[in-house]
């Protein structure tokens, strides 16, 4: 049978999915500095950082509760520094597996579960800080933040919430 024209043999499909993967990849390791660049160096000034654990949660937070939050956040990190060297070392060991040759899959599965680990554990403290900082607001406190949020989820076109206010 012959190979119809344009068709891909089976090494060149690899070859593209392999790419698209790398691609996928540098993508996420852009976000993952990002995002931990922003937690560690803390917001540029004028502009607010969503946090991990904080999502949309930051942008409703006057600024007391956002540098308070910051603050427990890096004290339960104590100050960032074995974090950033935990995030370089993870990074370092999805480098080496990229660059391993033979190339071994398992390599790179295991340094990005690593690094998966490391995010969700920080988003998960961000989580508790937040949860802890919405529960010892006053309910009127609570209202106000509400309020903010719903605004801040509007501005972003994601409104979520009700329209009536309680």
């Amino acid at each position: 049978m012959a190979k119809q024209a344009g068709a891909l043999s089976p090494e060149q499909r690899a070859l593209r999915w392999k790419r698209a993967f790398l691609a996928l990849l540098a993508v996420n390791l852009l976000c993952l500095g990002v995002v931990g660049g922003a937690i560690l160096k803390g917001p540029p000034e004028g502009r607010v950082v969503r946090d991990p654990g904080f999502g949309p949660f930051a942008g409703a937070l006057d600024e007391a509760d956002r540098k308070a939050l910051r603050r427990a956040f890096l004290e339960r990190v104590n100050g960032g520094e074995a974090l950033r060297a935990a995030l370089k070392q993870d990074m370092e060991a999805v480098l080496a597996a990229l660059r391993a040759d033979p190339f071994q899959s398992a390599a790179l599965d295991s340094a990005l579960a690593q690094q998966s680990r490391r995010l969700s554990d920080q988003v998960a403290l961000g989580q508790t800080l937040m949860r802890d900082r919405l529960v010892a607001m006053t309910v009127a406190e609570r209202r106000a933040f509400a309020d903010r949020l719903e605004q801040s989820l509007a501005r972003r076109g994601r409104k979520g919430g009700h329209d009536d206010k309680r």
